[in-house]
């Protein structure tokens, strides 16, 4: 009977698999050939032509015994889970299961998590710095693949919220999440090239403005001078106080910086005739002036530039039908550049968004609010392993994909690249990874190796 009602079962089975079309064979997971990332392996050969692991082996010295993985191999590491999109510690299990990615890293095992968590929380203030040094030297690689030029700097901050009871978290001003703890972190970008440059992670009650000349002193020294000269600097309100203008005045730089509309400010913005408004596109919805102006606790008179755009009153969220429920919202903006009209400064100063989407993209794609430990220094370790790895991407685009692919985020490089599983085989003789059929970018991924060589000829060009 037994038998029978078993017989009858799996003939019912077999109806529903047919019915359905359901895969019927089974799962083995027995193929040491097949790797989660097909690209990975030349993700690693550009961090060995860029010479990262050698860099972080010269500059960060970890106090540690002997152990299976070195500091370098571990930072290596970190940086290319992050590039391959594992946002946590905790995701990068999934690599101990890709045989041919280890091989090619020249390791036995994948790191556990804890493994990580445990060289985080090794780092000192003066790594902390070393880390530093070592995003100073991919600065110096940049230098050697463009030509001597002016930069500007920008710099802005962000709050990155916790949840839990992290070292040095506090509450503070928080937009996201008020009344959460958070971490207050300032960031130095190097433009034209996005190159984040300096990071410094403070408590959450800490402004844009607290230990802002020490950090701006650290940014300013460290440039490459032989070959970048800074010529402007770019603010957001934060960090708009006299004393930090000073600072930019005395190394003879151009600066702009948002001004606190102070009542004393607004007073007398009101006071500007309309006649001096000059307007900045056809529609004359946006308009401009300059004047100048010295707060009541300034020294002297600065040059500001005040800029009004006429936007809709909106009534709960709708926008009003009559034309005269207009108001003018106005930002002013504190500059030196004498040369420039109201419209230049304006213009030039909108270049700051750049900083802003590569706050956004840090964030959201490169894990930096991804708190990983209830330790200070170890998660300001982990932030600057997350902008090492933003920069070397923009190294990557910028140099060995080239074309389009240098204004791509690393969000679609994963989906277009990246995260395309392989299988290698050997191919009479010749080893092959063998990807989905139809894959259109397979010609790019076949010029990155002569491209990987003359990237490391320019940055290290043979003795004449």
């Amino acid at each position: 009977m037994a038998k029978k009602i078993k017989k009858n079962r799996k003939k019912e089975i077999k109806k529903i698999i047919k019915k359905l079309n359901l895969s019927d064979y089974e799962y083995i997971a027995d193929d040491e050939n097949i790797t989660l990332s097909a690209m990975a392996p030349q993700l690693v050969d550009f961090l060995n032509a860029l010479g990262i692991k050698k860099l972080f082996e010269e500059e960060v010295k970890i106090d540690k015994r002997k152990s299976r993985y070195s500091p370098s191999c571990l930072s290596e590491l970190l940086i290319l889970q992050n590039i391959l999109g594992y946002d946590r510690i905790e995701s990068s299990r999934t690599l101990s299961l890709d045989s041919h990615y280890q091989q090619k890293l020249g390791i036995n095992s994948y790191p556990d998590p804890e493994t990580f968590r445990d060289e985080l929380q090794r780092y000192t203030p003066e790594n902390i710095d070393q880390l530093f040094i070592v995003n100073k030297k991919l600065l110096e690689l940049l230098a050697k693949q463009e030509e001597p030029q002016y930069i500007d700097l920008h710099m802005d901050s962000k709050v990155i919220t916790v949840y839990g009871d992290q070292e040095k978290a506090e509450v503070g001003y928080n937009p996201q999440k008020p009344g959460r703890k958070s971490y207050h972190v300032k960031i130095c970008t190097v433009e034209p090239f996005g190159f984040t440059f300096a990071i410094r992670v403070e408590s959450g009650d800490s402004v844009s403005s607290t230990g802002f000349e020490s950090f701006y002193r650290q940014c300013v020294e460290a440039i490459p001078t032989k070959h970048f000269v800074i010529k402007a600097i770019r603010l957001d309100r934060g960090f708009f106080s006299e004393d930090n203008i000073k600072l930019f005045e005395a190394d003879y730089i151009f600066f702009e910086v948002v001004a606190k509309q102070y009542k004393s400010l607004k007073e007398f913005i009101q006071s500007i005739p309309e006649e001096d408004f000059e307007p900045f596109n056809l529609s004359e919805t946006i308009e401009g002036a300059s004047f100048s102006f010295s707060l009541d606790s300034w020294e002297g008179e600065r040059e500001f530039v005040v800029v009004r755009k006429l936007i809709r009153t909106e009534d709960n969220g709708q926008r009003l039908l009559f034309d005269d429920l207009y108001t003018w919202h106005y930002q002013v903006i504190c500059h030196n550049n004498l040369d420039m009209s109201p419209y230049e400064v304006w213009q030039d100063y909108n270049q700051r968004a750049r900083i802003e989407l590569t706050l956004k993209e840090l964030d959201y794609d490169y894990f930096l609010t991804k708190v990983p430990t209830g330790d200070y220094l170890a998660n300001f370790a982990y932030f600057w392993h997350s902008v090492i790895a933003y920069n070397i991407m923009l190294f990557f685009k910028r140099y060995i994909l080239q074309g389009e692919w240098i204004t791509k985020t690393i969000s679609t490089l994963r989906k277009k690249l990246f995260n395309i599983p392989g299988r290698l085989v050997n191919r009479s003789g010749r080893m092959v990874m063998r990807i989905i059929k139809g894959f259109k970018e397979v010609e790019l991924l076949n010029s990155i190796r002569d491209r990987l060589i003359c990237f490391y000829q320019r940055l290290n060009p043979a003795p004449s």
